[in-house]
């Protein structure tokens, strides 16, 4: 369902709603990262809703102007990122998402936001967005892709539905075919139909409803036969990709440069803690000397 175009008559601003920030407020300060090593390649920005869908049961999706974004080339990478800075009737919390696609002629970028069952600041958030409205952000940061491979090297590519943007983002500006596999594991059928796969790639769709594996892609990691042959690229859920990575690199002994993993979220912990752990993290190693390249979020103890 696409927003009415009279919706832009709306607020600018989500509308005001008593005790909604409540009912988000941990006792807790949000936890907000800035300094000048980590802020160093991206910027702040207050983005503008152009449109709002429902492309499949699973997202909402939004698509948002971002004024000045057309002169940072690096907002054309792929598997780009940014950082949500929600108001007060969300509870000021932060959440980083990544961008499934930037529209260059327009300064646009197109969000997903996975929808759940259980409230959060970002459910309502996604039931708020209308056109026009306008919210905070800090991007753009360019995340890590499949690693260099020679041409006809094949891939394997380990995801969960968080990581479907990221993946139609690489696959968007992948220049010819893809050889190899890609494992995902999401419920929503629809949302797995609308990636477009490069020449060569081929899928498997795992849905969670049918396995009872609790790592569906570490164990599919563990049977790639040759794994040595692949370059290895894999998100989602923090202690699976724990595993694929421990796997791959101590276990079959690849060599880092052959394997990028990325947690994303963790199961049975709320995003707040996830975000304090980096900052406790990132500020030790910043003491011992680190610079942001430097840093493995999976080596954050979560």
């Amino acid at each position: 369902m696409t927003s009415n175009p009279d919706d832009a008559a709306a607020p600018a601003t989500a509308p005001a709603t008593p005790g909604a920030a409540n009912r988000f407020y941990t006792g807790r300060p949000p936890v907000h990262l800035r300094d000048s090593e980590h802020d160093r390649d991206i910027d702040d920005h207050t983005a503008v809703i152009t449109s709002v869908s429902e492309p499949c049961p699973s997202i909402v999706r939004i698509t948002a102007r971002i004024p000045g974004a057309g002169t940072n080339p690096a907002w054309r990478s792929a598997n780009v990122a940014i950082r949500l800075y929600l108001s007060e009737r969300y509870g000021n919390h932060t959440r980083v998402y990544t961008v499934r696609d930037f529209l260059e002629d327009t300064g646009e970028v197109v969000v997903d936001i996975v929808q759940h069952e259980h409230d959060s600041p970002m459910m309502l958030f996604s039931r708020d967005a209308h056109v026009g409205m306008e919210f905070s952000l800090t991007g753009p940061r360019v995340h890590f892709t499949i690693p260099p491979r020679e041409q006809d090297e094949p891939v394997a590519l380990f995801a969960d539905a968080t990581a479907i943007p990221a993946l139609v983002s690489i696959f968007d500006r992948t220049d010819g075919k893809l050889p190899g596999e890609l494992y995902l594991v999401a419920g929503d059928r629809a949302a797995v139909n609308e990636i477009t796969l490069p020449g060569d790639l081929r899928l498997t769709h795992i849905d969670p409803e049918d396995t009872g594996d609790p790592q569906p892609l570490y164990t599919c990691a563990r049977a790639l036969e040759n794994p040595t042959s692949y370059v290895v690229w894999a998100a989602g859920e923090r202690a699976e990709m724990a595993s694929i990575r421990s796997y791959f690199r101590d276990e079959v002994g690849m060599d880092k440069s052959r394997v990028s993993v990325a947690g994303y979220w963790r199961i049975g912990v709320g995003n707040d803690e996830i975000d304090r752990a980096r900052k406790r993290f990132y500020e030790r190693k910043r003491a011992e000397g680190a610079k942001l390249e430097d840093f493995n979020d999976l080596d954050v103890g979560i």
